[in-house]
């Protein structure tokens, strides 16, 4: 499977390609294998339900729909619930990135620390993992669409900034 999104067999213990071929390769495999928790098949299976266009999402709020992670306001009168899941959505990536937002866990700090404000926020552990996912194919649309690897520093202090903390 990694062959699949880098274009050649990884090698030695850096895990190099020895024979690169970009023609071969699938459009952003570098930047999905460069995010915790996503190894080479759960790369791939996620690469392959998104597709090579993300240009077909006009937001990270398309994407998260398209997986089924965005909550669904229901609205009627004076009242607001949220529904959990859409009924129309594909399972195949939802059911990916819901195990990616679990393998997540034990790679990436900020990962735990936002699942374990939920489920102190008192949410069970598939909400948890549902929100989690939401965020993590918010990340992943951004760097599709610029171009750029996922650096966990570089998340983390825009993180932080966006949260009002002190670096």
């Amino acid at each position: 499977m990694g062959e699949l999104l880098l274009g050649g067999r990884r090698t030695g213990r850096d895990h190099v390609v020895e024979d690169p071929d970009p023609g071969k390769a699938f459009p952003g495999g570098v930047i999905y294998l460069s995010f915790p928790g996503l190894g080479d098949r759960l790369a791939a299976r996620v690469a392959g339900e998104i597709g090579e266009h993300i240009g077909q999402f006009d937001s990270p709020n398309g994407l998260q729909c398209y997986a089924g992670k965005a909550p669904v306001t229901r609205r009627s009168g004076k009242s607001d619930f949220v529904v959990a899941r859409r009924l129309a959505h594909n399972r195949y990536l939802g059911d990916a990135v819901h195990q990616w937002a679990f393998c997540s866990l034990t790679r990436s700090g900020w990962a735990r620390e936002f699942y374990n404000a939920k489920i102190t926020a008192g949410k069970s552990h598939h909400n948890a993992l549902r929100a989690l996912g939401n965020r993590w194919l918010e990340i992943l649309w951004h760097c599709l669409t610029k171009g750029v690897c996922y650096d966990e520093d570089v998340h983390v202090a825009n993180r932080n900034r966006a949260l009002g903390r002190a670096a």
